[in-house]
């Protein structure tokens, strides 16, 4: 009897279809949603064209989507598989233009080796949509700039510019691109095209509201920018080689697995021959590296921490590079163990994630968080006896609150109004707040920036369990922030 051909289209097709299902299903073993989508659904809800954070794009994702599924808290999770989903698609697609069908396909697998592709891809936020958002905007680039199609310009001045709105360390990637195109002696060709320029328009007139917001809220964000790139606990010179040492070994650590898979396969197989064109090197090779070196780059010149997530979207070239630069001969059986040994991965790293969420008892995975939240909406209620409007102080406490109190209920994180600019600081003098905090430090700041208008802090104590039992006390604070008239009253 024939042994039956494999169909690897057919595998690479049913493969997405049940990594996409199994981490929508991965994620339901936690109490809570993580901090960052919590946020995401606040954005969404209050802020229109940006946020004193990041720009807007996450949460016009999360609460639209939110709302399509009846605020099902849960439902969102969803959202994160379907990016890596539409991400993992977009690299195929561009390792098409480069590769066969059969290595462009195991190319796009074998991204499922990098943890920013399953375990790390979870947590909804601005980074997992940028999975989807770079290698999207580099498919139409390259299309664009090899077929010079006006609609694959305009596709690609869209999702350049929805890439920026996303996170602005998207900006990285077109850096990158410039890198090619002068590294390609494009540039006098694409300055005199006049659907580059259509392209640009495009661009600009999407992020043009978000400048714009930006101005009048006096760049608000770029403080956040600014805590961000603290110089750290190094001070010496040698913080300048150290930290982006740290982020480019951190990057090699999260794709381990990819170029391991790789490596065992390349170190037993007859060598290929490579593709010898100049531009496919050029761009293979810049967008692979670049994005990764510009990070380090910059670490390097300022001598600041770089955050190991900012390298989530860089590796989107990973798959595609080793094998277009590494090629080696194919059969189907050898074809057949690669799929098993990405699928067996994903799997391990689904694996990792369930028994982190059984075994841990921390506060964002344990936490009964319709049951704190109603706790605190009563506990401000019954004291103040008045209906509670905002809820200020720690982000996930705060975040919490207002999604789950069940009524509406305003978040003013930090509480701080200016960095809440879509709340009428006015109204939120007036009627005052529940402040909680992470821990007592944390509300003694508070006290101290705002004096005499927060009270002693009061104490809700949480049990934190895993599924074995295991428990945990969580102490958190919470207080009240006075309203000018009953300051005035006493």
């Amino acid at each position: 009897m024939k042994a039956k051909i494999m169909d690897i289209r057919k595998v690479f097709n049913c493969f997405l279809i049940f990594n996409f299902v199994l981490w929508c299903v991965v994620p339901l073993w936690r109490l809570s949603l993580p901090m960052d989508t919590q946020e995401a659904l606040v954005w969404g809800k209050y802020c229109l064209w940006g946020t004193t954070k990041h720009p807007p794009f996450s949460g016009w994702v999360a609460y639209p989507f939110y709302l399509l599924t009846g605020q099902i808290d849960k439902a969102v999770y969803i959202l994160s598989p379907l990016c890596v989903l539409l991400g993992v698609w977009a690299i195929y697609k561009l390792a098409r233009c480069f590769l066969s069908e059969n290595q462009a396909i195991m190319a796009a697998l074998l991204q499922f080796g990098i943890i920013y592709y399953d375990f790390s891809a979870v947590e909804f936020n601005v980074n997992v949509i940028s999975v989807a958002l770079w290698p999207l905007c580099a498919l139409f680039f390259w299309r664009a700039y090899n077929n010079d199609k006006l609609q694959d310009w305009l596709l690609f001045g869209i999702f350049a510019a929805l890439n920026l709105l996303n996170k602005y360390v998207s900006g990285v990637l077109l850096v990158s691109l410039i890198i090619f195109i002068v590294t390609d002696k494009s540039v006098l060709k694409l300055l005199k095209n006049p659907k580059v320029y259509a392209a640009a328009a495009v661009g600009v007139l999407i992020v043009l509201p978000h400048l714009i917001w930006l101005g009048q809220n006096d760049f608000e964000m770029l403080n956040y920018i600014a805590s961000r790139n603290h110089a750290g606990k190094i001070t010496s010179f040698g913080r300048h080689i150290v930290y982006p040492l740290k982020f480019i070994g951190a990057q090699i650590l999260f794709a381990a697995a990819t170029f391991l898979i790789y490596g065992s396969f390349y170190a037993g197989s007859e060598k290929g021959v490579a593709v010898k064109n100049k531009t496919h090197r050029l761009f293979i090779g810049i967008t692979a590296v670049a994005p990764v070196a510009i990070f380090a780059l910059i670490g390097a010149v300022q001598g600041t921490p770089l955050k190991s997530m900012w390298g989530f979207p860089c590796l989107f070239m990973t798959g595609t590079a080793l094998f277009y630069f590494f090629p080696m001969l194919w059969n189907e059986h050898k074809e057949k163990m690669f799929v098993t040994v990405i699928a067996s991965v994903s799997l391990l790293f689904a694996v990792a994630y369930i028994a982190q969420c059984v075994l841990t008892t921390s506060v964002r995975f344990r936490t009964p968080v319709k049951k704190v939240a109603a706790e605190l909406v009563q506990k401000y209620e019954q004291t103040k006896n008045k209906t509670l409007n905002y809820v200020g102080g720690n982000v996930w406490y705060a975040n919490m609150v207002a999604l789950y109190a069940g009524k509406e209920i305003k978040p003013m994180i930090w509480l701080s109004p200016k960095n809440n600019p879509w709340f009428d600081a006015a109204d939120f003098e007036q009627d005052g707040a529940l402040v909680v905090a992470e821990n007592s430090d944390e509300y003694a700041a508070y006290r101290r920036q705002y004096r005499q208008k927060i009270g002693e802090p009061h104490i809700i104590r949480l049990e934190l369990k895993n599924y074995f039992g295991k428990t945990k006390v969580k102490e958190v604070f919470y207080g009240f922030y006075e309203p000018k008239e009953d300051e005035n009253a006493e």
